[in-house]
């Protein structure tokens, strides 16, 4: 006679525990994947893209108009609340008397100031601005005429906390 067959229970197996693991482990992996991409707003996408790409020849021209007139920014700072800089015309165009100024985060749109820059003599502007966060900036120095885009970061130690 042989030796009677020990029977165990499936609960009791490692190898059917694995089975069952790794497809309920996807599908929650899948379910916290969905949620987060449901609450999360990037921000980034435009609704009219036809519009949108209508006006990036409008604003190469502007910056091209910028390059002829042989603008340049110098001396960019954004500490202790303001934005100065110093514009310089190479082609010996007159300075406007104020400029507008856009500071647009590289990734929350929330966070974009727009400023009016008043010229404090010799091609010398400022503006004051909200506190910024941390991270890179863009500087869009223009006017109906022409553009001039700068990219600054701002650390973190001068940043405001969100």
């Amino acid at each position: 006679m042989s030796a009677p067959e020990r029977v165990t229970r499936w609960q009791d197996e490692p190898l059917a525990w694995m089975v069952f693991a790794i497809p309920l482990g996807t599908i929650l992996a899948c379910a916290i994947m969905i949620t987060i991409a449901m609450r999360a707003d990037d921000g980034l996408v435009v609704d009219d893209y036809y519009k949108r790409g209508l006006e990036i020849n409008k604003v190469l021209d502007r910056e091209a108009r910028a390059s002829t007139l042989g603008l340049e920014v110098a001396g960019l700072s954004l500490a202790d609340g303001q934005v100065s800089f110093d514009l310089h015309a190479s082609s010996g165009a007159p300075l406007p008397p104020s400029l507008d100024v856009l500071l647009a985060h590289a990734t929350r749109a929330e966070a974009d100031q727009a400023l009016i820059a008043a010229n404090t003599g010799d091609g010398h502007y400022v503006a004051h601005h909200d506190a910024l966060r941390a991270g890179p900036w863009y500087v869009d120095i223009s006017t109906p005429e022409w553009r001039l885009v700068e990219r600054v970061f701002v650390p973190l130690a001068k940043a405001a906390q969100p």
